[in-house]
């Protein structure tokens, strides 16, 4: 019997140019069976003293290598983006991304999301919106999202390299993410997109 599924869930936000933004949101799939083995190789990576990998804070030599041990590893990964004019708050284009994302992770009978935490607050609205999205049949009542801090699970930081690969690429530096697009299995903006 093959091994559940389960995706781990990283957002990023930036600008693109003087009047518009992106809202990104990825998810790495993982076969349950294999993410223990993930996590002891993803701790590996770590130096001593860090907590966590974090794409903004490693050195670009620090990023080569997170990239090729990352695109070793193999997991399946989903990002679904949000383009709109430049905006402060961005809760809504986190929200229309997260629906198609989760659309879709469903599509692949994944029914389990561990998103990065954040505040206790926001935590909170993004479970009211996946009990907004089972009314509105978007995805099954079986479908569940916890959160867990980004140091506790080093499975959260896949989709971090992913997100940091693509903002790279934005910025003239495409080995990070052509290192990974193999990896890609879905890349999609949502349908309110600019």
């Amino acid at each position: 019997m093959p091994s559940e599924l389960r995706a781990y869930l990283d957002e990023s936000s930036v600008l693109r140019s003087a009047d518009s933004q992106e809202y990104l949101v990825c998810a790495a799939v993982i076969p349950d069976d294999s993410a223990e083995e993930l996590r002891r190789q993803l701790l590996s990576l770590r130096l001593k003293g860090q907590i966590k990998l974090h794409w903004t804070d490693e050195s670009e030599a620090r990023r080569g290598k997170i990239v090729a041990a990352v695109s070793e590893l193999t997991p399946m990964t989903a990002v679904v983006t949000h383009i709109s004019q430049r905006q402060n708050k961005t809760e809504r284009f986190r929200r229309k991304c997260l629906e198609t994302l989760y659309y879709e992770l469903m599509a692949m009978g994944i029914q389990q999301v561990v998103c990065e935490a954040r505040t206790s607050a926001q935590n909170q609205k993004d479970v009211a919106h996946v009990v907004a999205l089972r009314g509105q049949k978007v995805v099954d009542r079986d479908f569940t999202i916890s959160h867990c801090r980004g140091g506790d699970d080093p499975l959260l930081w896949i989709p971090d390299v992913f997100l940091g690969a693509i903002n790279a690429k934005h910025q003239g530096e495409d080995s990070y993410y052509e290192t990974l697009r193999e990896l890609l299995i879905l890349e999609r903006r949502t349908p309110e997109s600019d």
